[in-house]
């Protein structure tokens, strides 16, 4: 797979996105205008995004966008 690693921020439930990023080991850092950073291929950031709603309780899949 050919999956380039891209800057991805997010607002969206904030303490469960930190808390999934910490247990997989990806560094991210925070600012109150961006919210949480983070860098990651987009499949995973597809697969966070369905991790947090069927494992972690979130009611809608988290918004997360390309960093620019």
């Amino acid at each position: 797979m050919n999956d380039k690693i891209k800057e991805w921020k997010t607002q969206s439930v904030k303490h469960k996105v930190a808390y999934l990023l910490m247990m997989d080991g990806v560094s991210f850092r925070y600012n109150e205008e961006d919210g949480i950073v983070f860098t990651a291929p987009k499949s995973y950031v597809e697969r966070m995004k369905d991790r947090l709603v069927t494992c972690y309780g979130c009611s809608l899949k988290p918004i997360i966008n390309e960093y620019k």
